[in-house]
């Protein structure tokens, strides 16, 4: 008996240990997510000579549970050449991670990837946390990546820093900062949003 069920033990530890590699092994080029106008673009590309029936996008907010919020039907791939994809999530949950994964077929899936989306207020911002207290990001529409500056100045208009960056966020060390009311201005060319930031510590 205790023969018996040491066999039974070993082959589903070997099951198991062979689903989970299988699910490592992948035949995508690349899969990656970018967040745009709080919409977020998939993108990813079928390895040359691979294929699949069928492609199911999937969506969780804790990376454990997924829904289906999307589909590719027939075969996918080609023998000759890297067949690319991509696909819209035009009603992502906001202002928190976001873990994508792919079912490719019935036997592989994609590695799971991530990205958060960040609503922004009226005036094209939010500032995370508000009030900051060693640091935070203003974040804001990017979908290019051009390049941006922040000029950030006490309320009494004392000029305090100056940055630049070409992702869709600033990052802040705050550490030294006194504890009060800030206000930043973002340019880039003619485009100006104009903020507030508040440290409490």
């Amino acid at each position: 008996m205790r023969t018996l069920i040491f066999k039974i033990i070993c082959a589903t530890l070997c099951l198991f240990s062979g689903s989970k590699m299988m699910a490592q092994e992948t035949i995508l080029a690349y899969f990656y997510a970018t967040e745009n106008q709080e919409e977020v673009l998939l993108k990813w590309a079928i390895q040359e000579g691979e294929t699949c029936n069928g492609i199911l996008i999937t969506r969780s907010i804790d990376s454990l549970f997924f829904d289906v919020i999307g589909e590719i039907g027939g075969v996918c791939g080609d023998p000759n050449f890297q067949q690319p994809y991509s696909f819209i999530d035009e009603h992502p949950p906001k202002n928190k991670t976001i873990y994508y994964k792919l079912e490719l077929g019935i036997s592989d899936f994609s590695n799971i990837i991530s990205t958060e989306v960040i609503s922004k207020n009226e005036s094209g911002y939010q500032v995370r946390p508000q009030p900051m207290g060693s640091g935070g990001r203003i974040y804001f529409n990017n979908p290019e990546y051009k390049k941006w500056e922040i000029s950030i100045y006490q309320i009494s208009g004392q000029f305090i820093r100056k940055l630049f960056t070409q992702q869709n966020y600033f990052e802040l060390r705050t550490e030294e900062w006194s504890e009060g009311m800030y206000y930043f201005v973002l340019t880039q060319n003619e485009m100006i949003i104009k903020g507030k930031i508040i440290i409490a510590k």
